[in-house]
Parts: structure tokens; C-alpha cells; sequence
């Protein structure tokens, strides 16, 4: 009945459908998350977001629908392989890259060891810390929904063409954004808003802890930037994307105060092109 609660016990795509079932049911009842992996106790859990994939793309079905409560126990995670705790571990580097140099440090220092749980209790501590303050004040400024998805917006076109059928290897999500990360690094320093150093500690970063840095060779760079437009931020026939000018701070318009800034697909193949032709000097394929 409409007193009924939902509650969601594991990772990120199981707390991302509860959530989606709950805010449908009777037009909405109580949930709660006790999320298991280092995704969801990072990043799925800790938002109002609930959405479920379609065929032309990621999270294009769902509601906005807060949990009554999430529950995080950093146990759960020694059950993980390096792989999955890695898949979450990109989030808590995406919000460092964007808010906090102090955090990627820590992040950097003790990544040598992913089943020691007091250091992945810190890091999901202090991504929640610098992640939950996001989650209001839509309206006062466009950077508590641009700093969250930095990357994504790339990030989710090339996640959901890897899982396309007879595609392969699929990608994890926050393999896929780390990928994205990387190429709107490149897209930063075409636009003039970063420096080099800054797009090269982008990869540096990445594959020292030892997440994906480059389009797959099977993704074509007009597919990707196909499948982008199905991205909720692409607006107006120009996705909106966020980008990283020093570690811990994302570029804002002087004018406008805005975060987001709506992207040429040119400039935006010019980036990805960037990040294919690193790809091709640093592997030959």
C-alpha cells in the first residue's frame, strides 16, 4: 500500500531502479538504500536522481526522488574486485578534479591498497562531503548540477555504445567517465580555458590508478558524438558540458555566472580527436 518502503540492497543500477519504483508507486512512497559497492556509496545512492537506461541512451527514463535514508558500510566493499572498487573510485576522482586537490591527494597516496577499508571509508566519506552540498540550490546557480556531471556527458555516450550487442568489452560506468573526463580536459585547453599541464594530469591520474583514459579503438567519433545527443544536457543542438581549469576548480562565465557551456559538435570532435590521436602515439592502435 502507499505506506509500503522500498528498500534497495546493493549497487548502483539496483539503487537507481528501486529508486525509479518508488517514485512511481501510488505516485510515490518511502525508500531507502543500503547500497553495497563503491559506485553506489559514492556517487548512485548519494543523489535525488533515480533512472533507468533506454535503448537510445543512459538515464533517459526516471525521476527526481529522494531516499529517506542510505545506509553505507565500507565492509561491504572488500567483497568487490579491484575493477569495481576502481568503477567507483573514478566519481571520487571526478569530484576532487572539480572541488578538491586536498581529496585527490589522499585519493593518490593510498590507492596502492583497495581493500583497506579505513582508507575507502575516508574516501566515500569525503566525496559525500564535498558531493551532498550539490544536491540543492538548483536555482541560486547552475554549478551544483554541472560539477557532478563533469565528464558525463561524453562519458555516458561512449558507456552506452560498449554495451550495445556484439559490441564489447562493455565498459564500466566510471570507466566510461574517466574517458570522458579526459577528453573534456582536451576540450578545456582547445577552448582556452585550461592549461596542457592540466589535461596531461587528467591522463596522468587516471592511469596511475588504473582506470581507462581513451576512446576505444571500436567507437567511431561520430558515433560518439551520435549517441551524445541523446545526453539530457545536450540542449538546443549543443551539449552543455562543465571543465576543470586548475585542480579543484571548474571554469565559471564572468558575464553569466554559468558553469555550463553549450559546445560546437565541431569543437567537440576536435577534442575527441585529441584524445584518439594520444591513444594511437602512446599504443600504436
Amino acid at each position: 500500500d502507499k505506506h509500503s518502503c522500498i528498500v534497495s540492497l546493493g549497487g548502483g543500477v539496483v539503487n537507481n531502479l528501486c529508486g525509479f519504483l518508488a517514485s512511481t508507486l501510488y505516485r510515490g512512497i518511502s525508500l531507502v538504500h543500503i547500497t553495497t559497492t563503491m559506485m553506489g556509496q559514492a556517487d548512485a545512492a548519494i543523489d535525488f536522481k533515480q533512472a533507468v537506461n533506454h535503448s537510445k541512451g543512459k538515464n533517459l527514463v526516471g525521476a527526481y526522488y529522494p531516499a529517506k535514508a542510505v545506509v553505507c558500510d565500507p565492509a561491504t566493499l572488500t567483497t568487490l574486485s579491484d575493477r569495481h572498487i576502481l568503477n567507483g573510485l573514478s566519481e571520487c576522482i571526478k569530484h576532487a578534479l572539480t572541488q578538491s586537490e586536498d581529496l585527490l591527494d589522499f585519493i593518490l597516496a593510498g590507492v596502492h591498497d583497495l581493500h583497506d577499508t579505513s582508507f575507502l571509508e575516508r574516501v566515500v566519506s569525503l566525496t559525500v562531503q564535498h558531493k551532498a552540498p550539490t544536491l540543492t540550490n538548483y536555482h541560486d546557480s547552475d554549478f551544483n548540477e554541472i560539477c557532478p556531471q563533469y565528464g558525463h556527458a561524453i562519458g555516458h555516450a561512449v558507456e552506452h555504445i560498449s554495451w550495445a550487442e556484439g559490441r564489447g568489452p562493455a565498459l564500466l560506468h566510471g570507466e566510461a567517465i574517466a574517458i570522458g573526463m579526459c577528453a573534456s580536459a582536451e576540450i578545456a585547453r582547445l577552448s582556452g580555458y585550461c592549461s596542457q599541464r592540466v589535461v596531461d594530469l587528467h591522463y596522468e591520474v587516471f592511469q596511475r590508478v588504473g582506470l581507462p583514459v581513451y576512446l576505444p579503438s571500436n567507437i567511431g567519433l561520430d558515433e560518439c558524438v551520435d549517441k551524445l545527443t541523446y545526453d539530457k544536457h545536450y540542449v538546443r543542438a549543443k551539449a552543455t558540458m562543465g571543465f576543470v581549469v586548475e585542480v579543484g576548480e571548474m571554469y565559471v562565465d564572468e558575464i553569466t555566472g554559468k558553469y555550463g557551456v553549450a559546445i560546437e559538435d565541431d569543437l567537440l570532435k576536435r577534442g575527441l580527436e585529441m584524445n584518439i590521436k594520444r591513444r594511437i602515439s602512446q599504443t600504436g592502435a
